[in-house]
């Protein structure tokens, strides 16, 4: 199955804007899934809502929403346009990816956390991080993908997982907590820097 993984909101305040197509092939009220995406955008913690196709031989399985650069959660700890937050970006990643894959997804399609914007290194390192996390500790079968246009295919090239000259981090434990939110899925991310982490293990 397919699964595909946006960032839930845009610099501009306004939610994804395939809300209300998803909502209406995924058997959800647009208003309801909107909410949880304003909610996204709107918290101190990032968060990750998953919203299935009820249809069992749909293409698309299933759609994750992540809070977003634009977030609140994201300016807490960064600014869009600073220096990439990359604790941040692996941990929201790496949550949606595993959301994606606990319901049967195996081919993945992940927005820029900047949506609208090309992928810059760093954070693209985070998503190749967080895929190859997946694939070692979950499904090696998982495939990762950049949506169409929003990378430069050099930057492929030069991320490629088998380059020995690539320093990737090994995956750390990420807290996050389930709940309800007006009858979706929703996971609160605790997003912690990686020496905090460390002290704590």
């Amino acid at each position: 199955m397919i699964g595909h993984a946006y960032a839930a909101g845009d610099r501009h305040g306004r939610v994804h804007h395939y809300a209300d197509e998803i909502a209406e092939n995924f058997s959800v009220q647009p208003d309801r899934l909107k909410r949880a995406l304003v909610t996204l955008e709107s918290e101190d913690r990032p968060r990750i809502v998953i919203v299935q196709n009820p249809e069992p031989r749909a293409k698309v399985g299933a759609v994750t929403f992540f809070s977003s650069v634009w977030s609140k959660s994201y300016g807490n700890v960064g600014t869009p346009y600073g220096k990439v937050h990359r604790d941040y970006h692996y941990q929201c990643l790496f949550s949606a990816i595993v959301a994606l894959v606990e319901v049967g997804c195996e081919r993945i399609r992940v927005q820029n956390p900047m949506s609208g914007y090309l992928w810059r290194r760093d954070a693209y390192i985070c998503l190749m991080e967080a895929f190859r996390n997946v694939q070692k500790n979950m499904n090696r079968r998982v495939s990762v993908h950049g949506e169409p246009g929003s990378y430069n295919e050099r930057m492929v090239e030069h991320l490629n997982l088998h380059q020995p000259d690539f320093n990737m981090q090994e995956h750390r434990p990420i807290g996050t907590h389930m709940h309800i939110f007006e009858g979706l899925n929703m996971r609160t991310v605790f997003v912690e820097n990686s020496v905090a982490s460390m002290r704590k293990s």
